[in-house]
């Protein structure tokens, strides 16, 4: 179970329920992000991760769900810090590894170069326990659709779809690598993340 980070949400801090590789996969990672040629900016090493569910920064999705149910910010924060304490307590105590399934070009133009991952039958079960404690979540929030209300907001459009990736470099144009993946081992992350 990660370590439990201060709950104090003024700051706007980015929530995730996201797996962090191990040292090994970690090296491996680092390797393949060193062989991508410029132009492409490649992922800084403490991003190298694989997002579960992503949230986004605190504020911003309080004043989203406000606008639209009328929540105050203090039934908010109290709602929030159940919603974390669920979600850690889902992530596995243990780690869990994933085979790889290639490299792929992801975003609008295809322009984020990132490892996918084969959706084990484990983390399978994982992201839709996670998306029903965000539905959960919303719905305590007051979002009447929490469906509609995912599919039309940045933060959570890819919240109910599973397509485990690691991100590698950003700007990436050409041809897909050819240098052969290994599979990756994964340990949770804390769910507030601090912002960089």
């Amino acid at each position: 179970m990660p370590e439990r980070r201060s709950s104090g949400f003024d700051s706007n801090l980015r929530l995730y329920a996201q797996m962090q590789p191990d040292a090994a996969s970690l090296a491996h990672l680092l390797s393949l992000r060193q062989s991508v040629q410029a132009p492409a900016r490649p992922v800084p090493r403490h991003q190298l991760h694989l997002t579960l569910i992503h949230f986004g920064k605190v504020l911003d999705v309080y004043r989203i769900i406000s606008a639209q149910t009328g929540i105050e910010l203090p039934a908010y924060k109290q709602l929030l810090t159940g919603y974390i304490a669920r979600t850690e307590k889902l992530l596995p105590a243990d780690s869990f590894r994933l085979e790889p399934a290639g490299f792929a070009g992801f975003g609008a133009r295809g322009t984020t170069l990132v490892v996918e991952y084969l959706p084990s039958p484990e983390i399978t079960a994982l992201h839709r326990e996670l998306y029903a404690v965000l539905a959960g979540f919303l719905a305590d929030c007051g979002v009447e659709d929490t469906a509609s209300f995912m599919a039309s907001d940045p933060n959570f459009m890819f919240a109910s779809q599973l397509r485990p990736h690691i991100t590698l470099a950003r700007g990436y144009s050409g041809a897909l690598p050819a240098v052969p993946l290994e599979s990756v081992t994964l340990k949770p992350m804390p769910v507030v993340y601090p912002v960089h």
